[in-house]
């Protein structure tokens, strides 16, 4: 006799994909110097295990969150590169020293995560696999 299979529907907990590109919010533009540096503080913070992410998924969250963070910190170095363009921002000023300095530390450590969530998602996909082959 063969196990009872019992059907039940899916919750939101279930689901590992949003229904847009991505769960995690970021801020918009580019704020005040002060602004970005908590900005960014705030994210470090999360991916090094500081603070709760901000998805809750036991696969995708890393990969996601560092995703995310990573064109976050690309947008603000593309702002910064536009106003450079249009003279608005100098080489001397403070947005130029932040985007050489703290922001490309940044977008290295995003980057990093993500690819450690990459290795992890792929670790836990080879272990189900050996599971379904046992």
């Amino acid at each position: 006799m063969s196990p009872a299979v019992s059907i039940r529907k899916s919750t939101q907990k279930d689901i590992q994909f949003s229904k847009t590109l991505t769960e995690v919010q970021t801020e918009y533009g580019l704020p005040s110097l002060e602004e970005l540096e908590h900005e960014i503080d705030g994210y470090v913070d999360i991916l090094l295990g500081r603070e709760p992410s901000p998805i809750s998924s036991p696969y995708l969250s890393m990969m996601e969150v560092a995703t995310a963070y990573h064109a976050r910190g690309q947008e603000i170095d593309m702002i910064i590169h536009r106003g450079e363009r249009s003279s608005s921002i100098l080489k001397s000023s403070p947005y130029y020293k932040f985007r050489t300095g703290e922001l490309r530390a940044f977008l290295e450590l995003t980057k990093k995560c993500a690819e450690l969530g990459s290795r992890r998602l792929t670790q836990e996909t080879l272990l189900q696999q050996q599971k379904l082959e046992s």
